[in-house]
């Protein structure tokens, strides 16, 4: 049931995304369209602007041609040569001999031609004829073919024009008659000849700009289309847009709905098991609480009931080895020694387990005072000195300083020291040598205990700490440990905010050292 409701809500979900794709690719395609059409706007400028450049150069050949005819007439009428100059630089300037003006136009025309002004006030650029400025325009075939031969025409015509002001000024073939011949210069230049070959300049010039036109139309016309096309298209798709919008919208509040419905009997049923595991737990603390009661219990009967026996049993075996009957019978000594070393042995364990078990639940008093330590460490291997004699075991004590102090719980310490000696001797073979080593590190007194016995591997080394791993082990001559000593040391380290650690190689022997604060 589980499974088919976990693909049902991705089906679901698999659909909103799909329809979100959607979304995306139809607002990149409406995108493209509008893009498509920006350039369309864009071509529609430049088929317009094309035209009006177009239109400069026909309506330029056609006012050349006109000026070059009121030019000769005027000068054919009236002689003045300044008309003439005129004449001959719009010539050149149409032929590519002189450079073309900034504004070639009727501006241009209408200062060139006043009589005050004869230079008139524009910049020169360079030097252009009228067939590059057709070439360098935008005309198909036939229009350029149209222009282009009116700018012939034109050019045919300036050669009648040429000879009325040879034949006027009696120069060229024209220089041996004694006067200018004035009529037949202005005849020349009215003659029926002349005014047909200005005609068919104008004709030629007329189905050019008619060219123009059509052609421009037809592109506009075309373009206007394309993007009447691209905004129907962009409607229909902006109304699909809005449509999967909504769908998707509602798809989205849909599965939202459902989904929440669901959270909500989730919710419920696993508010359900919650409640049933907190009562469960309940009943488990409760348990807990009585055990935890039975264990004080225990503990306090093991306190009072076996520490008692231990005292005397350690007392009594200390006097049999004050007697002097004991003493003479080595035998019966070292079965004494026996008895006594083994209670002293299982007296530590217990009082160890019972300071662990008062640790665990916050009940071992906590008293620091300041401690000697040379003190207490005499008082520690005066307690092991039976065990590190029978193994002929070397102790040996550096204190840089003999009056050094730490600020600690006396019994504590005492628990510490006791408990890392006698590993060290526990785990020393026989006429082994143990360092221990204090000395003052800044606000701090570094104490180590280094022995020459069996080591501890590597593995060991990182769960020598940790209760968990706690195990019984064997000393080199057969000596029993729990491995609790260690972790009682580290807990009653920490209590005095100072650290522990070991440095230890398999078969070479270790290096137990830890910090106590000396304030």
């Amino acid at each position: 049931m589980k499974k088919r409701k976990i693909a049902f809500y991705k089906d679901k979900y698999l659909v909103l995304i799909i329809k979100i794709i959607s979304l995306a690719i139809i607002l990149f395609v409406i995108m493209s369209f509008f893009y498509k059409l920006y350039k369309g706007q864009n071509s529609y400028s430049q088929i317009i602007d094309d035209k009006f450049k177009s239109e400069e150069i026909i309506n330029e050949i056609r006012q050349n041609s006109e000026d070059l005819t009121r030019l000769t007439r005027l000068y054919t009428n009236t002689k003045d040569t300044l008309y003439k100059n005129q004449y001959f630089e719009i010539l050149n300037i149409s032929k590519g001999i002189s450079p073309r003006p900034e504004h070639y136009n009727r501006v241009y025309w209408g200062v060139l031609t006043t009589k005050d002004k004869q230079e008139p006030p524009f910049i020169k650029t360079i030097k252009k004829s009228g067939y590059k400025l057709i070439a360098s325009a935008d005309f198909d075939k036939l229009e350029k073919e149209k222009i282009t031969n009116a700018l012939n025409y034109s050019l045919l015509l300036t050669q009648l024009e040429i000879k009325a002001i040879y034949v006027l000024e009696g120069i060229g073939k024209y220089k041996n008659k004694t006067t200018p011949d004035q009529e037949k210069a202005i005849a020349l230049v009215n003659s029926v000849d002349y005014h047909k070959r200005a005609v068919l300049i104008m004709e030629e010039l007329n189905k050019a700009y008619e060219l123009l036109e059509k052609r421009t139309n037809k592109e506009l016309s075309n373009l206007e289309s394309e993007i009447k096309k691209s905004i129907i298209v962009i409607s229909f798709l902006f109304i699909v847009f809005i449509l999967t919008i909504l769908l998707t919208i509602q798809s989205a509040l849909k599965l939202k709905k459902e989904t929440i419905n669901q959270l909500k009997i989730s919710v419920k049923n696993k508010t359900k098991k919650l409640n049933e595991s907190l009562i469960f737990n309940k009943k488990i603390t409760e348990e807990l609480h009585e055990l935890n009661i039975s264990k004080d219990l225990f503990f306090s009967i093991i306190a009072h009931d076996l520490k008692g026996p231990f005292n005397s049993l350690i007392g009594f075996s200390t006097l049999l080895l004050e007697d002097p009957v004991v003493n003479e019978n080595e035998e019966l000594k070292e079965s004494v020694q026996i008895i006594k070393n083994s209670s002293q042995n299982t007296f530590e364990l217990l009082q160890n387990l019972l300071k662990w078990a008062q640790i665990q639940k916050g009940g071992l008093p906590f008293n620091r005072e300041k401690i000697k330590i040379s003190d207490t460490i005499y008082n520690v291997l005066k307690v092991l000195s039976y065990q590190s004699i029978h193994k002929k075991i070397e102790i040996k004590t550096t204190l840089l300083d003999p009056d050094l102090i730490v600020y600690a719980d006396k019994d504590m310490l005492n628990t510490i020291l006791r408990n890392l000696i006698s590993n060290a001797i526990k785990y020393s073979h026989e006429n082994g040598t143990i360092e221990i080593l204090c000395e003052k590190k800044s606000n701090a007194v570094n104490i180590s205990i280094s022995d020459n016995g069996t080591g501890i591997s590597k593995e060991g080394v990182t769960k020598l700490f940790n209760y968990k791993y706690a195990q019984k082990t064997t000393g080199t001559n057969g000596e029993k440990g729990t491995g609790l000593g260690l972790i009682l040391s580290k807990d009653f380290i920490q209590k005095h905010n100072g650290i522990i650690w070991v440095e230890s190689e398999l078969d070479k022997g270790s290096r137990f050292i830890f910090t106590l604060p000396d304030y």
